[in-house]
């Protein structure tokens, strides 16, 4: 990785990681939920494609050659991991893949952070966890979150509006404090 890389994942804070998952959107006019991270990848110029592992716990990967960059996700994960996997991997292109590289994402990876982690985490492990705060703000934007939940009240609702797993806006509320 690039020496670059490990000092953005040290300094990145959630609300930095929020912003730019914020001006992503906005730059690309992806307003309407549910966001298609799919179409925002190719509007980006990354090729999207599904792979079948020999790893069965690799969830996806991104890889940067000059001005190539190509995703895949598991064949076999459901539609809402592979929306999440593709909007993680989407963290890593914008916050971390400053030149040529690769970020390979197991299962284990797209958990949240756990309290108190952040005084021992690893480089690589605080990147995971950006590239994740990234996913959820990209699939789950605040504003839009907060407007849907003040009118429903309903995780289960929201998971549908948002098309993400009812863990995936259970943990978003949460994060946004919302109960």
């Amino acid at each position: 990785m690039p020496e670059t890389a490990d000092e953005t994942a040290r300094f990145l804070s959630k609300w930095q990681v929020e912003s730019k998952a914020n001006e992503v959107l906005k730059r690309h006019n992806l307003t309407t939920v549910p966001i298609n991270p799919v179409l925002l990848a190719q509007r980006e110029g990354i090729r999207v494609n599904n792979a079948k592992f020999s790893d069965d716990s690799m969830a996806g990967m991104i890889v940067k050659r000059g001005d190539d960059v190509s995703m895949l996700v598991n064949y076999d994960d459901p539609p809402f991991r592979k929306r999440f996997t593709i909007a993680h991997e989407l963290g890593q292109h914008f916050l971390h893949l400053m030149g040529d590289g690769e970020y390979v994402d197991k299962e284990a990876n797209l958990f949240r952070q756990q309290p108190g982690e952040e005084r021992t985490m690893t480089p690589d492990r605080r990147r995971e966890i950006q590239a994740n705060i990234f996913a959820a703000a990209l699939l789950m934007p605040e504003d839009e979150v907060r407007r849907y939940w003040h009118e429903r009240r309903s995780i289960e609702d929201l998971a549908k509006i948002f098309n993400v797993s009812m863990e995936a806006m259970g943990y978003r509320l949460d994060s946004l404090g919302l109960d």
